[in-house]
């Protein structure tokens, strides 16, 4: 099946609004967690929009609210949120996704043993979210599908040396093959996907080489012309 893929330049708090009711079956998505992230692993320095913790607090309604409206009675929302750190943006995010939704699951995604000293971060929760609390989609028959990811490390920038530095890649790119596990567990084939915070686009490859179809949105121009040229590459691979 040929998966229709829908790539919008826009922030997405207003991007959303255009999106039909009852129209997505999966939100899967990696938005700010209220950290001031900016990265040392790239030669992007600057900070993700929405990312400071007040902006980013009143985000979160506005947010919520439209993936509420746009998802199928039995869609699902599957959120990233930050693992570990001083500022407990899980509980936060989770306290207010659940004015809107119920809560299914908060998953652990064991990413790798990460950088520092005394506490390492090694993971990230992914907070799963439904509009009916028996029935969403769930389409994982294993009976082995466990709230604990493992085996799929962190995609990492990569150091090119010499003066050039670290490529200019998103600094926190999912990996391709935990965005497929969500999209199977929660979607199939021929159910559309949106990822409104898109970044480089790796959500969208997943979907197309899964066959769904994709409405991918990114409020910065740099990283928007990543996400389509990886997007039109799978494209490309897939024909």
């Amino acid at each position: 099946m040929s998966a229709e893929i829908k790539l919008i330049l826009g922030d997405c708090l207003i991007e959303m609004k255009k999106i039909a009711d009852k129209s997505v079956d999966l939100v899967l998505t990696d938005p700010p967690y209220g950290i001031n992230f900016c990265s040392s692993w790239t030669n992007r320095k600057e900070f993700i929009k929405n990312d400071g913790l007040d902006d980013w607090q009143s985000m979160l309604p506005i947010m919520l609210t439209e993936f509420k409206r746009i998802l199928t009675d039995t869609g699902c929302c599957c959120c990233c949120c930050c693992g570990g750190g001083k500022t407990p943006v899980t509980a936060i995010f989770t306290i207010e996704a659940i004015k809107h939704f119920n809560l299914i699951q908060t998953l652990v995604w064991k990413k790798f043993i990460g950088l520092g000293w005394r506490y390492r971060p090694s993971y990230e929760n992914i907070v799963v979210l439904s509009k009916d609390l028996k029935n969403y989609n769930f389409y994982d028959t294993s009976k082995k599908c466990s709230n604990v990811i493992e085996g799929i490390n962190q995609d990492i920038p990569q150091y090119r040396g010499g003066e050039a530095g670290y490529h200019d890649e998103h600094p926190t790119q999912k990996p391709i093959a935990l965005m497929k596990k969500l999209i199977l567990i929660h979607s199939k084939e021929g159910d559309t996907v949106l990822d409104p915070f898109m970044g480089s686009g790796t959500t969208g490859v997943a979907a197309k080489e899964l066959g769904r179809n994709f409405i991918g949105i990114e409020i910065l121009s740099d990283y928007f012309a990543i996400a389509k040229r990886r997007i039109d590459q799978t494209m490309q691979n897939l024909l």
